[in-house]
């Protein structure tokens, strides 16, 4: 009886507790500078301001960054900074020369879409997976 308490007690989220927007990061290169994952919540901030930011550690290929927010839409940028100076390096002509991810895995031509890269959140939604990728 003992244990079917515990184990019922484990998947029991009492009602009106947040969840977590989970985003699992993947594609890190492993040990290789910070990945830092951004979310935005308005376009007049895009890539700018961002409303919730996180530093993970590459200790692994795959890293999850979770954020207590409420439900809603949220464009998510993420970039690895492999050289440790804390930002996101481009080249001159303003393409990124670090890993990248966006929301829904968007990969831009040009100029990221605050549109294009918002992901859906709500309590119950699975975590949104992101791959990085290098331009070249």
């Amino acid at each position: 009886m003992m244990l079917l308490l515990t184990a019922g007690g484990a998947a029991f989220r009492p009602a009106g507790q947040p969840s977590a927007f989970t985003i699992q990061v993947v594609n890190i290169e492993k040990d290789r500078g910070r990945v830092v994952v951004e979310i935005y919540n308005e376009k007049s901030g895009w890539l700018k301001k961002p409303f919730r930011r996180l530093t993970l550690a590459p200790e692994a290929s795959v890293q999850t960054a979770q954020f207590s927010v409420p439900p809603g839409k949220y464009a998510v940028s993420i970039y690895q900074d492999t050289n440790g100076n804390g930002k996101l390096d481009m080249n001159f002509l303003s393409i990124p020369k670090e890993p990248i991810g966006f929301g829904n895995n968007y990969k831009p031509f040009g100029q990221p879409k605050f549109e294009s890269a918002l992901v859906e959140y709500a309590a119950a939604a699975k975590p949104a997976v992101i791959k990085l990728f290098t331009v070249f």
